[in-house]
């Protein structure tokens, strides 16, 4: 029975430790979170297993409370300053934004306008909580928007910083979809809808490899696609 027990434990520990793999720490400030799970933990590895678990690009564990939170709205704090009461934001690890400078199309433009809310607003590294200056599709069924990553790349998750100002649970049901040639498939999904102002990530299946990633509202009819700055991070 003692061999039994300690077999166990060591099989705890390698699924702890295989967990910590894929995370790193990430921030102690500047952010702030809501709506999360939340449950008692006995150590960061124990949070770590569950972020995995969870299938989430973020968890944050507390050093004093040994709190463990995941699935939860993040917005960014405008100060870096602000502390979290011993708070840390733990992240899957990646290798980079490999959207930014990308060609980016998009279903439709808003009235037009490309100069208030062209595409190319997506990719382009800003995110100064401005608007307008974002992406804005017209009203339509299943608006969306296209990034050509130039080369077929191991996709990791997307993050979506959703519009500052106002109606940010327009983004809602919002499906991840890739492909190398003209055939799309779901790779990944968001149900939403999120709130103004929130730093949204999408987790990828594994493995996701494709070059063309698109981002699609599946749901609903008189939908309008409006994004502050689109990442897709590669592995």
């Amino acid at each position: 029975m003692n061999n039994l027990k300690f077999i166990l434990l060591m099989i705890d520990i390698f699924v702890l430790i295989v967990a910590t793999q894929w995370y790193e720490l990430k921030s102690t400030t500047g952010f702030t979170v809501s709506n999360c799970t939340e449950q008692q933990v006995d150590s960061m590895l124990s949070c770590a297993a569950i972020g995995r678990a969870a299938k989430c690009v973020t968890y944050y564990f507390n050093v004093y409370e040994y709190l463990c939170s995941w699935n939860c709205k993040f917005f960014e704090n405008n100060s870096h300053a602000v502390g979290n009461q011993g708070w840390r934001k733990y992240e899957l690890k990646w290798k980079e934004n490999s959207a930014l400078g990308k060609p980016v199309v998009g279903s439709s433009i808003f009235g037009n306008n490309s100069a208030d809310w062209d595409p190319s607003y997506a990719t382009d590294g800003l995110v100064l909580n401005r608007c307008p200056k974002i992406f804005h599709s017209n009203f339509e069924p299943s608006p969306w928007i296209k990034v050509d990553l130039m080369n077929p790349l191991t996709i990791s998750f997307i993050r979506v910083f959703n519009r500052p100002d106002v109606l940010g649970e327009r983004f809602h049901d919002v499906a991840v979809e890739v492909t190398n040639n003209s055939d799309y498939i779901q790779r990944g999904f968001y149900e939403g809808p999120a709130a103004t102002g929130e730093t949204v990530d999408i987790l990828c299946d594994y493995p996701t490899i494709a070059r063309y990633v698109r981002l699609r509202i599946t749901v609903g009819s008189g939908n309008s696609l409006h994004i502050q700055e689109l990442e897709i991070y590669t592995i």
